[in-house]
């Protein structure tokens, strides 16, 4: 299908859902580097909507050609939501995005407009579909810093530790998954509540519209392959030499992004050219994987136990 007939039929579905409810939120999902931003720019002008970003690694400034991120002409043109909102030495957690994107939906709805969230991070995601009820818990860096020196001298420490405290929520990560364990830790020690029984679902604040655009995996892999390629012409590795030069540790979470890492390897001397662009495209394949197994778990629970106030919506392509 071209990219017009998807476009029209996008505008039809959003027309019927929008006829039937009023202050409406829509979700569009579409895999990772298959024209995501250009739909929901065009989509966004047609309907006089505001972009939401829920890609956690576009939060973070002066890191633009390995995010993909849509240009500043644009964002000037249409309001984009939750670009650039940290530096690369911050963290953000999926908390406080839930919090700002309730703020920001309410006010968009306030102006009479309508808020258009552009699928990227299944877990930011989760937050507004299934609107967590989630114990308010503000980051505390000398505990994260603490828990990170324990895992580097015994590695999966802070698994076993959240094994012991919250098996369930510890089921659902890999070892190796640092960063949100060390999350699932700190909501527990700062609260005293874990984070499976804190973590409620309520129904959706808001009408919701999930709309998937679904594609097989061989044509996004190709799309996946030729965005790498187009990266790197735009200067990706003279992007994450600079962000080293300003003394941006490696081992943030910001440059342990997908584009970032895999540079960094290369700069570091510990890759080949050819090398790093073979990992960088098994890794964005691996991701668009994760995608499409969330994609499906929704697409399931939408048959089977569909909630109050969404309309599911796919279309393959």
């Amino acid at each position: 299908m071209d990219f017009s007939s998807i476009l029209e039929d996008a505008k039809t579905t959003i027309s019927n859902f929008k006829d039937k409810n009023s202050d409406w939120v829509v979700v569009i999902w579409w895999a990772t580097a298959t024209g995501k931003s250009r739909l929901s720019v065009e989509l966004s002008e047609f309907f006089d909507m505001e972009v939401i970003s829920s890609d956690s690694r576009q939060i973070f400034r002066e890191m633009d050609i390995g995010t993909d991120k849509i240009s500043k002409e644009i964002r000037e043109k249409i309001p984009h939501h939750q670009i650039d909102i940290v530096d690369p030495d911050q963290t953000y957690t999926a908390w406080e995005w839930k919090d700002d994107v309730d703020k920001e939906v309410d006010d968009i709805l306030s102006r009479w407009k309508f808020p258009f969230i552009v699928w990227w991070t299944g877990l930011y995601i989760d937050t507004i579909y299934k609107n967590f009820s989630m114990p308010e818990c503000a980051p505390d860096y000398a505990l994260r810093d603490e828990l990170e020196k324990k895992e580097e001298k015994e590695p999966w420490y802070v698994h076993r530790e959240l094994t012991k405290i919250d098996p369930e929520e510890a089921a659902k990560l890999h070892p190796n998954s640092t960063r949100y364990i060390i999350r699932a830790l700190e909501i527990y020690y700062k609260t005293w509540k874990t984070k499976t029984e804190g973590y409620i679902q309520q129904p959706v604040r808001h009408p919701l519209l999930m709309l998937w655009l679904w594609r097989d995996k061989e044509s996004t892999n190709q799309l996946i392959n030729a965005r790498i390629k187009e990266m790197f012409k735009a200067w990706l590795v003279d992007e994450v030499d600079w962000l080293l030069k300003k003394w941006y540790s490696p081992n943030l979470q910001s440059m342990q992004g997908i584009g970032y890492k895999e540079v960094v390897k290369y700069l570091q001397w510990e890759y080949n050219y050819d090398k790093m662009e073979e990992l960088l495209k098994r890794d964005t394949h691996h991701l668009a994987k994760k995608q499409r197994t969330w994609f499906r778990r929704y697409i399931a629970e939408g048959i089977q136990a569909p909630k109050d106030w969404v309309t599911y919506k796919v279309r393959d392509l």
